[in-house]
C-alpha cells in the first residue's frame, strides 16, 4: 500500500518516506475515528534504520564499510481501491504546499462521504474488518 500511495505523490527519492507514513496513519485515524469507517484490511507500515554494506565499497581485502539506511517495511493488507484513493488524496493535500489544496480537500471529503454512505465500510462484521495502525 505504501508504494501505491507514494507513487501518487509528486515526490521522488526517500526524503519524504517518514512524512508519508505519518500522513497515512493520520488519514487512517481520520477515517476510522471521525468518520467511523471500518477498514477492510490493516495498515501496518514502519520505517527503521538498518545497517548494510556500502554499495560503493570497492573490494580490497578489508571488511566492507557498513552504512545506515532507512528502510520502509509495509505489512499492510489493505487492497481496497477507494480507501487507497482517499489516503492518496489526503497525502497529496498534506505533503508540501500544493497549489490545489482546496480542490484536494473537497476531493478527500467527497471520498470520505462516499465511504460513510456505504454499508461496505460501516457495517462490517467484526471478524471481517480489521483496523491496525503501526506507529512509525
Amino acid at each position: 500500500m505504501f508504494a501505491e500511495v507514494k507513487s501518487a505523490l509528486p515526490v521522488s527519492g526517500d526524503d519524504y518516506d517518514g512524512q508519508i507514513i505519518n500522513e497515512i496513519n493520520a488519514c487512517v485515524l481520520d477515517l476510522t475515528r471521525t468518520a467511523e469507517i471500518i477498514l477492510p484490511g490493516s495498515v501496518s507500515i514502519k520505517r527503521e534504520q538498518q545497517e548494510i554494506n556500502n554499495p560503493d565499497y570497492e573490494a580490497g581485502g578489508d571488511e566492507p564499510e557498513k552504512i545506515m539506511v532507512w528502510v520502509v517495511t509495509d505489512n499492510s493488507t489493505m487492497k481496497d481501491a477507494l480507501i487507497i484513493a482517499a489516503i492518496s488524496t489526503w497525502c497529496n493535500m498534506r505533503i508540501g504546499n500544493p497549489p490545489n489544496y482546496e480542490q484536494l480537500l473537497r476531493a478527500y471529503n467527497t471520498l470520505k462521504g462516499q465511504l460513510r454512505l456505504s454499508k461496505t465500510y460501516t457495517d462490517y462484521q467484526q471478524d471481517k474488518g480489521v483496523v491496525r495502525i503501526c506507529e512509525s
